[in-house]
């Protein structure tokens, strides 16, 4: 599938505001990343998913665009109040059909996903053999199409690490991500938004202008960045804050309250603008 390079928001002179008490358009789609948005201390709070259950009562689709692995992007269709979820940073997406069967459709075909992965691990040797206090996280057995190294969920990196971790990275071919947890490594001509908008234009049989002009994005890091560039309606939790110099352009709106919390807001504007 070609990779198109997504046009970048203007931020020239821009400074994200509080959100408003309602949209200045019409809502129909929500994307959201999962860890330190939907999420907040690794936990997903009640009132977060009553907010997701609302919003689909209402006919809005949610749809997680996340760095989590193949296994958690499963667990959360089959349970989560969503329309789809896309995972590890584009690579595919997962949705149920209308008999409500799993449908698991990825950016690239089987030999190239085959190939990438042999890579993917040559690059795991070097990073042990070069920085060996580096960890991967728990969950790669169930990584399909990259690798990510753990940095704030279950182990802690150093900043001098993280710094010669993504001077390791960035000698090979891999695109890289840093979120508030990991540090996500992938093959391909992906990411994020190009995903978010493939999956609009071909799930949904809209335009790029329909897509753009019926979507809303709510991300809490740099992992977020090309979401933050792409999209025109962008929302950060209040605990972007830390990131907001690394992002250019930043998010239009940042939340009060953090994570999980701030998603709440976003959903009540998004009710309200119905």
């Amino acid at each position: 599938m070609p990779f198109h390079r997504l046009p970048v928001r203007n931020s020239t002179m821009m400074r994200p505001g509080g959100l408003p008490e309602t949209l200045p358009f019409l809502p129909r789609y929500l994307f959201t990343d999962v860890d330190d948005t939907l999420t907040w201390q690794g936990r997903l709070p009640a009132e977060t998913y009553s907010a997701m259950e609302n919003l689909q009562q209402a006919g809005v689709k949610i749809i997680p665009v996340t760095g989590a692995c193949s296994g958690w992007c499963d667990c959360m269709i089959r349970t989560w109040p969503i329309a789809a979820v896309i995972g590890e940073n584009g690579a595919f997406w997962i949705q149920k059909d209308q008999q409500g069967r799993l449908q698991q459709r990825f950016r690239l075909p089987f030999t190239e996903r085959s190939q990438n992965r042999s890579q993917l691990e040559q690059l795991i040797e070097n990073i042990a053999r070069e920085l060996p206090q580096a960890r991967l996280t728990r969950d790669h057995p169930y990584r399909l199409t990259d690798i990510a190294y753990d940095i704030g969920q279950d182990e802690r990196l150093a900043n001098s690490d993280l710094d010669r971790l993504l001077a390791l990275i960035r000698l090979s071919p891999a695109s890289v991500r840093v979120s508030s947890i990991h540090v996500n490594i992938w093959m391909g001509a992906y990411d994020k938004a190009s995903s978010a908008l493939a999956w609009l234009e071909q799930e949904q049989q809209l335009s790029r202008e329909e897509a753009l002009a019926q979507s809303i994005f709510i991300g809490d890091s740099p992992n977020d960045a090309n979401m933050f560039s792409a999209f025109p309606h962008t929302v950060g939790v209040a605990n972007i804050q830390r990131f907001l110099t690394t992002l250019n352009p930043p998010p239009r709106y940042i939340t009060f309250n953090p994570g999980g919390y701030g998603f709440v807001e976003l959903a009540d504007t998004v009710l309200r603008s119905l």
